[in-house]
């Protein structure tokens, strides 16, 4: 059962479902059998919940899990900022459909709670895109900076989503956290500069999907780019937006090097996977540029929950489907 209301919660997991039951099913059942989910709140965030596609004996095969029905329309960061908002732990796990922690994942992550010192817990990452490189190359640029360690060290910057964040530092920055949480580096450049510190914590794992071809890929990350271009810039001076302009290269650069140096530490050598790693960094950095241009942050950030709520649409389900290979 879950959690009463009064029981303290170390750990707040909000997965956002914001389409239907199949398209959450994986990930849901990951965080129920987490070692530690006695230790757990989990939380599902629909928009309509009769219409949510979900099987007849919902509260029987889930009977730890409450839903919040909110009755409306919502983008995906929406989404996870009522999960949020109704969260009773000190720490909120923002999963996403397309990453499966691994059942011990979330056990340390609570360890590292249980020091009291860091402000986000981030996992480490494992590619599940093993038939397709276009998404191995993703994942290599998105989350490469976060895979092959084996050691858990302070980091400045840890993942955005599928990491641990304290509530209490999300409930500072409430009037715009509903913004923060559809691109949620700046909430992390906001604590750090009121001293908060970061984990990543080796241990704990997370399978992640991208999509699996170029053309989905580059969708994705066109929209993420413009997205994280008008959170980072869109309201900005011009200077600030000139100065995007004028190192767009470098940005590039970096992250293409960052992308390779991680499949190198995999042991991932291969050319072809490389030019695959900078082709897609420099349309990810020519997105942010376009956003960091641009007038409508509506616009901008609908496009970040739309490509991030349609993952299960660009992955190929027969050659490499989203399911716990544990399961």
């Amino acid at each position: 059962m879950r959690p009463s209301d009064d029981s303290p919660v170390a750990l707040s997991v909000i997965l956002a479902a914001i389409d239907d039951y199949p398209t959450i099913a994986e990930a849901l059942a990951s965080a129920e059998e987490q070692t530690a989910v006695h230790d757990l709140e989990i939380l599902l965030v629909v928009e309509d919940f009769a219409r949510f596609a979900a099987p007849d004996d919902f509260k029987t095969r889930h009977p730890r899990v409450e839903v919040i029905d909110v009755g409306r329309p919502l983008l995906l960061h929406e989404a996870r900022a009522i999960g949020v908002e109704r969260a009773r732990g000190e720490f909120v796990f923002l999963l996403e459909d397309h990453a499966l922690p691994e059942p011990d994942c979330l056990q340390f992550i609570l360890e590292r709670i249980r020091e009291g010192t860091w402000s986000v817990i981030g996992p480490a990452f494992r590619n599940a895109n093993q038939r397709f490189s276009w998404g191995h190359a993703a994942n290599l640029l998105t989350y490469g900076e976060w895979m092959g360690y084996t050691e858990g060290e302070e980091r400045r910057f840890v993942a955005g989503f599928s990491s641990a964040w304290r509530r209490s530092d999300l409930e500072r920055f409430s009037q715009t956290l509903v913004d923060d949480l559809a691109i949620p580096n700046r909430l992390q450049q906001r604590l750090r500069r009121v001293g908060a510190r970061f984990y990543f914590e080796a241990r704990a794992r997370i399978l992640h999907w991208e999509p699996s071809s170029r053309t989905d890929v580059s969708w994705i990350l066109t929209q993420q780019g413009r997205g994280m271009g008008f959170v980072r810039r869109g309201a900005g001076a011009l200077p600030g937006k000139l100065g995007a302009s004028l190192l767009w290269p470098g940005l590039a650069a970096y992250r293409a090097a960052r992308g390779i140096r991680a499949a190198l530490r995999k042991g991932d050598i291969s050319p072809r996977l490389f030019a695959r790693v900078a082709w897609l960094a420099v349309v990810w950095s020519s997105a942010e540029l376009v956003g960091s241009w641009s007038s409508d942050g509506d616009l901008c950030l609908s496009g970040v929950s739309t490509v991030e709520r349609q993952r299960q649409t660009v992955i190929d389900g027969d050659a490499e489907p989203i399911e716990r290979p544990w399961g």
